[in-house]
């Protein structure tokens, strides 16, 4: 398993790539990633140095009106030579194909893939890997992950996202009770339901509004039954600033084994105290398929 981690900030790439295999970094058709053209391409100059891999995040819908925008993005994408793409729009596929790049796209639908056959199908398309919905068991994760061994991607720390819209849901609210908004692309705000307490972490942007789960989603305990058939193991760092935090994490997913994993979970918790989660794992979603 290639553990990787996303960079949102040049900063810590530095600090955090010695413990890591490489990265996921973006900058148009996703959110929460503040690195320009040139910051991105100095990252990918700074992989290739280090033997480290470089993906490109692009998990959002693209509208008619950002067509040209993604044909440049990409033209800046095939410059720099990357491992992989993270797509969720199909245009992406389509445009991809014209550039070569069909066998670096890794599909991320975010919560559409719950079974290894409609994964089986994208992967007879000629693309990488896919990602499989977050909101997923262990005994089906697992499952997947066996049945496509070697082509599959998840998320094993960090906030999940939950939702996204194309409305501006905080423009909105804030023109409705006749307040000033200034929080665009921010990532300062959270959504309190009016009969639940937690916070849900909300950001908006250009593209939309997304909403992500209050807690930390981690799988300190389970990863080690996935790591020879998971292809990429990701950690995002959306929402947490804590560089040290981070550096910890990746040498604990590092580390972790068949024999240690529950060790190792406590051992984190107890130096880190925060708000952690299994998410879905050992608990159905609200809609049940069977």
């Amino acid at each position: 398993m290639e553990l990787l981690f996303t960079l949102r900030r040049l900063e810590p790439l530095e600090k955090l790539l010695p413990f890591a295999d490489g990265i996921v970094t973006g900058r148009y058709f996703t959110t929460g990633y503040h690195l320009s053209l040139d910051e991105i391409r100095q990252a990918s100059r700074f992989c290739k140095t280090f033997h480290k891999k470089f993906y490109i995040v692009m998990d959002d819908f693209i509208s008619e009106d950002e067509k040209m925008l993604m044909y440049d993005y990409l033209d800046f994408i095939d410059s720099i030579d990357v491992d992989g793409i993270f797509f969720h729009d199909l245009g992406v596929y389509n445009a991809a194909k014209s550039y070569g790049m069909l066998s670096k796209l890794i599909y991320d639908g975010k919560t559409v893939l719950c079974n290894s056959l409609d994964s089986a199908f994208l992967l007879d398309q000629g693309i990488d890997s896919v990602m499989f919905s977050r909101e997923l068991t262990f005994e089906e994760v697992k499952e997947i992950v066996k049945n496509l061994s070697g082509r599959v991607n998840m998320q094993i720390f960090g906030h999940l996202r939950m939702s996204y819209s194309k409305r501006n849901f905080l423009s909105n609210y804030f023109r409705q009770i006749g307040k000033d908004y200034d929080f665009k692309g921010k990532e300062t705000l959270s959504l309190v339901e009016e009969q639940r307490e937690y916070k849900m972490p909300i950001v908006e942007d250009e593209d939309g509004t997304y909403i992500y789960t209050d807690y930390v989603f981690e799988m300190f305990s389970e990863i080690s039954e996935l790591k020879n058939d998971l292809k990429r193991g990701i950690v995002d760092t959306l929402f947490i600033e804590d560089d040290a935090l981070i550096a910890q994490v990746l040498r604990d997913y590092k580390r972790v084994s068949a024999t240690n994993g529950k060790f190792i979970r406590d051992s984190f918790l107890h130096n880190h105290p925060g708000n952690y989660s299994s998410g879905y794992l050992y608990q159905k979603t609200n809609i049940s398929k069977e």
